[in-house]
């Protein structure tokens, strides 16, 4: 059941990641203003939307007791999830989503050694599909087969990715005591914390927030509620996959596919030049599919 959860996860995000690239290259904002008041908007709004997802599972739930260590994981890895989005976005106002989604199968690697370290064993077959994906993720970010130092994109995700496989990792240690949805929901509650601190702290984020709500409004708002909505029911599968699968690194590992549907959301409904998608970008993608099957064999 966590491949199907992980199929969902990855065709959702990756309509997110289409959504982002669209509320970036609508951002009123000009390029003149201050980097930080340019992603505001949509990092605030992520952050804040959260309370949506809070407040529905409370009346789903209707008990969220939780262990006490279960509690201070999940509050833990809202952490290194909200590093993870402001990276995000910071790297959207230079980069294209296709080329920075596929980035984050790096995270197989790091998640890989966190449970290596943690004791977990792995096959060789395991590494093999990891390989493969890792290899698609450096064609997209390389565009040549020929090696190349590595962009300054892929020295950024190095880090963003950890945090990623962090986040993951934390929640994966937390359902070992708790409810999955319980752990989810306590993960939402530290991070709308976080989105409250920053829009109160920060005031290049609060400018940049309140900005897009007054020139683009109900356009700007409900774009991000739709995005939003689809992102938390993303991140609810992913969690639901990592808890049921036999090690997290199978999860992101799959997490590959996510690469395939955004070239194709962007092939089939471009936005604009920077979304165009070329032919060793379709060559990454069918390695990323091999990828996948050969993770699949090792079950």
């Amino acid at each position: 059941m966590w491949f199907v959860y992980t199929i969902i996860h990855c065709f959702t995000m990756a309509l997110v990641n289409y959504i982002d690239e669209y509320l970036t290259s609508n951002n009123k904002v000009t390029g003149e203003a201050s980097v930080h008041k340019r992603i505001g908007g949509v990092l605030i709004i992520s952050t804040l939307l959260s309370f949506i997802t809070i407040i529905t599972l409370y009346f789903y739930l209707g008990d969220v007791s939780i262990a006490k260590q279960a509690l201070y994981l999940a509050l833990a890895s809202s952490i290194p999830m909200v590093i993870v989005w402001t990276s995000y976005f910071y790297l959207f106002l230079k980069y294209p989503a296709h080329q920075v989604v596929p980035l984050f199968g790096l995270s197989s690697i790091w998640l890989l050694l966190i449970e290596i370290l943690f004791g977990a064993s792995v096959t060789l077959t395991a590494i093999t599909g990891i390989g493969f994906l890792v290899w698609g993720a450096y064609l997209l970010d390389s565009g040549t087969f020929k090696w190349k130092i590595p962009t300054r994109l892929l020295l950024i995700m190095l880090p963003v990715s950890l945090m990623w496989a962090t986040s993951l990792f934390l929640v994966r240690l937390a359902s070992g005591s708790s409810d999955v949805l319980t752990i989810f929901f306590y993960q939402y509650v530290g991070i709308g914390i976080i989105g409250l601190l920053l829009l109160i702290l920060v005031r290049p984020y609060r400018e940049g927030f309140l900005y897009r709500v007054e020139n683009q409004g109900l356009n700007f708002l409900g774009i991000s509620l739709l995005n939003e909505t689809v992102s938390q029911i993303s991140f609810l599968f992913v969690m639901l996959a990592i808890a049921l699968a036999p090690l997290g690194a199978y999860v992101t590992a799959l997490g590959g596919i996510q690469s395939l549907f955004v070239l194709l959301l962007f092939f089939l409904f471009p936005i604009h030049e920077r979304s165009r998608i070329y032919s060793i970008q379709w060559v990454a993608m069918i390695l990323i599919v091999i990828g996948v099957f050969i993770v699949e064999l090792w079950k």
